[in-house]
């Protein structure tokens, strides 16, 4: 036997493990992707399933807070005030938005009105123009909310 060839025969056994290797990595780290995929799916799955929950205990919080009536007052009023927005926000050409609020249910645009500061500056600035009825209301059910929140701060300490 030459020494040729066993280098020969040397070289192509090392060039098939490192293929060996590397196919392996290759495989491995695919399959690792997949999971790691996987996972990300189930945790956002959960996420949402968390959210949708926290959102229907705080509803119900909410209506035990300010009473059936007025729970229903402010569930009538988000809806014409969500549509008056989308208008508005169609008429900006806000089409994102737009769409995002007609997807939206009440509960979601409750926690969203709640949220947003820009909307609470106006909610502001149209119950200080306004001496209406619903303006007085809104404030009322708003005032609630404060008040139970400053409660439960209180207990915290």
């Amino acid at each position: 036997m030459s020494k040729e060839m066993t280098f020969e025969r040397i070289r192509k056994k090392f060039h098939a493990k490192t293929s060996e290797i590397t196919e392996e990595y290759e495989r491995k780290t695919e399959e690792l992707k997949a999971k790691i995929e996987q996972l990300k799916k189930q945790r956002d799955a959960r996420l949402i399933r968390a959210e949708k929950q926290f959102r229907k205990d705080s509803s119900l919080i909410l209506k035990w807070v300010v009473g059936q009536e007025d729970y229903s007052w402010l569930n009538a009023w988000l809806v014409k005030n969500k549509e008056k927005e989308m208008e508005e926000a169609e008429k900006r050409h806000e089409a994102k938005h737009a769409n995002e609020l007609k997807e939206m249910s009440v509960e979601d645009y409750l926690f969203y009105y709640l949220s947003n500061p820009r909307i609470q500056g106006r909610l502001r600035k149209e119950m200080k123009q306004s001496k209406s009825q619903e303006a007085k209301r809104l404030s009322l059910i708003l005032t609630k909310l404060r008040l139970e929140n400053l409660r439960l701060e209180r207990t915290r300490i």
